[in-house]
């Protein structure tokens, strides 16, 4: 076999298992389809903010201040949240159709800008809120925390990228030799 059907053969195979565990997250995942796990495996409708805060010493006035926070902003998340991820579906659907419609993936694409915005929004108010609850110095642990979420999840695609042979490409500038 030469080598490029070998290759085709390996992308085909790495797609075909993509969408059958994506098949079994979506079959097993009460109430629809969870990208990241039960809860969203960014801490839910807050992000990874709410991972982060677990790390935190927080007081039991502060970690019930924080629920009733997160209380009150899920009737506003849930649904924007759904928008959210029907709108990333649509992308996709557009994107794997039989057919190439520019048009369509553009507009599927606005739509899920539009509802990410949304939801980004909705989350970074209540972001802002909780970081209300916080003492000082833990926003700053908050802050360092995020930090080096952000550098993990840097690290993480910097190894995607290389395990492909791939160079830095869309704004990514290659590190300069030594």
């Amino acid at each position: 076999m030469k080598l490029e059907r070998k290759s085709a053969a390996w992308v085909t195979g790495l797609a075909l298992a993509g969408c059958l565990a994506a098949g079994a997250v979506e079959a097993g995942a009460p109430g629809g389809y969870r990208p990241h796990g039960a809860d969203g495996g960014r801490g839910g409708h807050g992000g990874p903010m709410m991972s982060l805060l677990a790390k935190l010493d927080l007081s039991e006035d502060q970690k019930a201040r924080v629920k009733t926070l997160r209380e009150a902003e899920r009737p506003k998340l849930a649904p924007l949240t759904q928008a959210s991820m029907q709108a990333r579906r649509a992308l996709g659907e557009s994107i794997h159709a039989p057919a190439f419609d520019e048009q369509a993936i553009r507009a599927a694409g606005a739509k899920l800008g539009v509802a990410e915005g949304d939801l980004a929004v909705e989350r970074a108010q209540l972001a802002s809120r909780i970081r209300g609850v916080l003492t000082p110095t833990q926003q700053k642990q908050m802050e360092t925390l995020r930090q080096q979420f952000l550098d993990r999840m840097q690290e993480r695609q910097d190894q995607r990228h290389a395990a492909w042979g791939d160079e830095p490409g869309d704004g990514e500038e290659a590190p300069d030799a030594p």
